[in-house]
């Protein structure tokens, strides 16, 4: 509908749909003027071809303002409609698109521009920057790490007995050498498991230990031959035997590796194992294609060297490169082009080798390690998505805003700066005019349904958030859950830990808090899955409701399944706990079915929803004399759980009567056995961590429904995953 301003008589266009009957108030665009707008009349049907053809017909304000001034003149004649040629010439179709094209076409170049110029700052600037800089950087201080690790173990070694290894070393090769058919009494990788466990162990373990210990039995060809063992400890003892105080030098150096990779670990740096090799650096004889092994940091039941082991250095000359020309200190793998760094991957990770070369007696010893640079990868992939999502986004920014912004779209942006101000400050009742019937004019219309419902919502929001939690307040908003007070039937669920004042009272509070949390994070969730409502924590028990607020048909037959699984969870997560050597709890669960008073209960500063009523004080009673760690159900659950068999449980069919706090007579109850276990308390035991005594019990579990004799049941219970 046309609306015109009461102060400039400015007309413009106004959706009648956010118009309220009582009126609503817009701001003119022009004068700024707050004014009420109301619904138009019906025009009168001989003044529809003049008005408002002529009205929707031109284009121009001024031309428009003119022909609603003549239609408001008493001497102004009623034709029936004005003649084309009567119009102002400001209504000529084709000279909006050539205005329009004159006036925006030089922005919309500045802004591609402007867009481009930040995506080449980008690729040209950031790309180099961050996508090689950042992940050199890490990589470099991976390698200062690296350094002073060898620099730490290199310091350990001694000059004197470094030469006395050295010299063992090159006898062992010359040895092999000169005499080869004694080494070929026993394949190779013998000769390596041999001499380090020699060094670790001392001496030749027995050969089951030997089996039961060792990682690699499938690396042996035609599989481990104890007696091959046997030959090379003889063959190591008779070389060590030769050199007095080189075995003994050989452990010290290589307990000293295995603790340094141990300590690396430890200290979040990562390597693959560390090595010491031995080079002459000359190409001549057994050195012109090889390099050999001293010692590394792998346990003799892993695949290890032995000293005087050789390493075939082709396609690896660098690790030689300084020893060849006579140089001293440390290197690394290269980095090709400066950029691309040279690794070794496999299932483990992402290796780079960082080495010292260092030179004594006319040989070179390579002190290495491989450590893992998987980071650096990580790293470089997290930058290149980012960036390239970036430039993307960028992209999609430049087609997107020059769309957008190609047209007027000031006034637009204003009047809903305006609107956006006017809802920031609580004016909800504010409508932004539409002045244009294009995208803009859409999304004005939005903003003022967004407005309305926003109103709406943060009324309802309001209203809930005294009686529910923001959780619960949002699903009320979407599905609507009665909380003023009803009559429900539902299933009421009561936990305990058994003893757990006795057990806690040599804790801290801190340590309290958190082994309740601990075991609420298994609990709770398996509650949830079985459509459960934790209704509220009291201490160490929980409360929940199955069938309220949101009913459940079957919440009987949702709460005991729940209830059985949340003890088999306790047995788990129990288990675990030992193994870590921390306290455990057992539980004792209740579960009472029938009708309850649900709804927000408090004060008007703090409302919880919960249940009152003798099924809730009856579900307390069967908790309080539950078995520990099994559950008790009334007799109103028994019978509507009856029919059900429970796979993995046993429920007793005969009732036991007990009496209980507040019912005059015996109540029947019926036990629910998890497992075949007899659990008590046992403060005798020893402390916290033995506080219940387990006895083993036949408890008649069942898993089929065919193994339980005179019954026959009506459906399964399906324990959910």
């Amino acid at each position: 509908m046309i609306i015109q301003c009461d102060q400039c008589e400015t007309a413009f266009e106004l959706d009648a749909a956010l118009i309220k009957e009582s009126g609503s108030r817009v701001r003119c665009s022009k004068c700024k003027h707050v004014f009420t707008a109301r619904p138009a009349a019906p025009p009168e049907p001989e003044e529809e071809p003049f008005y408002d053809d002529a009205t929707v017909a031109i284009s121009d304000p001024i031309a428009r303002s003119q022909l609603m001034e003549m239609s408001e003149r008493p001497d102004a004649e009623p034709a029936p409609a004005p003649s084309p040629v009567a119009a102002p010439a400001p209504v000529e179709p084709e000279r909006k698109p050539e205005k329009k094209t004159a006036r925006y076409a030089p922005f919309r170049r500045k802004l591609v521009y402007f867009a481009a110029a930040i995506i080449a700052f980008i690729a040209v600037i950031v790309i180099p920057v961050e996508i090689v800089y950042r992940p050199l950087e890490l990589l470099h201080q991976l390698i200062s790490n690296g350094e002073n690790l060898i620099s730490g173990v290199q310091a350990a070694f001694s000059e004197e007995e470094m030469n006395r290894i050295n010299r063992f070393g090159l006898e062992t090769i010359a040895a092999r050498e000169a005499d080869r058919a004694t080494l070929k009494a026993a394949p190779p990788l013998y000769y390596s498991l041999a001499f380090n466990m020699l060094l670790m162990e001392g001496t030749l373990p027995p050969e089951e230990a030997v089996r039961n210990r060792l990682e690699y039995m499938g690396e042996f060809d035609g599989g481990f031959q104890y007696e091959h063992l046997q030959t090379a400890v003889g063959y190591w003892a008779d070389r060590f035997a030769g050199d007095p105080g080189i075995r003994e030098i050989l452990q010290k150096y290589k307990k000293i590796l295995v603790e340094a990779k141990k300590n690396a670990k430890q200290g979040d740096f990562t390597i693959s194992e560390f090595y010491i090799m031995i080079d002459t650096g000359r190409k001549v004889g057994f050195f012109k294609d090889h390099i050999a092994y001293l010692l590394d940091s792998i346990n003799w039941w892993n695949i290890s060297t032995y000293i005087g082991e050789p390493y075939e250095i082709a396609g690896n000359e660098f690790w030689r490169a300084a020893a060849l020309d006579g140089r001293e200190g440390f290197d690394h793998n290269p980095i090709d082009y400066w950029i691309f760094p040279r690794y070794d991957e496999d299932e483990w990770g992402l290796w780079y080798s960082v080495w010292l070369t260092e030179g004594s007696d006319d040989v070179y010893n390579i002190f290495s390690i491989d450590f893992n640079a998987i980071r650096v990868k990580k790293l470089r992939m997290f930058i290149v998505a980012t960036v390239a999502g970036v430039i993307a986004a960028l992209a999609v920014m430049v087609i997107i805003i020059t769309r957008w912004l190609a047209g007027r779209v000031t006034e637009p942006i204003t009047e809903l700066t305006r609107g956006a101000e006017a809802v920031a400050h609580g004016d909800y009742d504010y409508v932004v005019p539409v002045l244009k019937e294009d995208e803009f004019g859409e999304l004005t219309r939005q903003f003022n349904v967004m407005t309305q419902g926003q109103k709406e919502r943060l009324n309802l929001m309001e209203t809930l958030k005294k009686f529910l939690s923001e959780d619960l307040a949002e699903r009320a908003a979407e599905s609507g859950i009665v909380i003023g007070g009803q009559k429900a039937d539902c299933t009421v669920m009561f936990t305990d830990f058994a003893g757990f004042s006795t057990i806690t009272r040599n804790m801290t509070a801190s340590e309290s808090v958190n082994v309740l949390n601990a075991y609420f994070d298994g609990l709770v969730p398996i509650i949830k899955k079985y459509g459960g409502f934790p209704d509220k924590y009291i201490g160490d028990a929980i409360v929940a409701l199955f069938g309220a607020p949101v009913p459940l048909e079957d919440h009987a037959e949702r709460a005991l399944a729940a209830a059985i699984e949340m003890q088999w969870k306790m047995r788990r997560m129990n288990e675990e706990r030992r193994r870590q050597g921390k306290t455990v709890f057992e539980m004792r669960i209740g579960l009472n079915s029938g009708e309850v008073i649900a709804g927000a209960i408090g004060c008007d500063q703090k409302l919880e929803y919960t249940s009152i009523g003798e099924t809730t004080n009856l579900a307390n009673r069967m908790e309080a004399i539950s078995e520990i760690g099994h559950v008790m159900i009334a007799e109103e659950t028994y019978r509507r759980i009856k029919d059900t068999f429970f796979g993995g449980a046993h429920i007793s069919v005969t009732p036991r009567q007990v009496t209980v706090k507040g019912y005059p007579e015996p109540v029947a109850t019926y036990r629910v056995w998890v497992d075949n276990l007899t659990i008590e308390k046992d403060p005798a035991g020893g402390g916290a961590k033995t506080f219940y005594k387990y006895d083993e019990e036949d408890h008649d579990i069942k898993y089929e429904p065919d193994d339980v004799q005179d019954r026959t049941f009506i459906r399964v219970a399906r324990f959910m995953d």
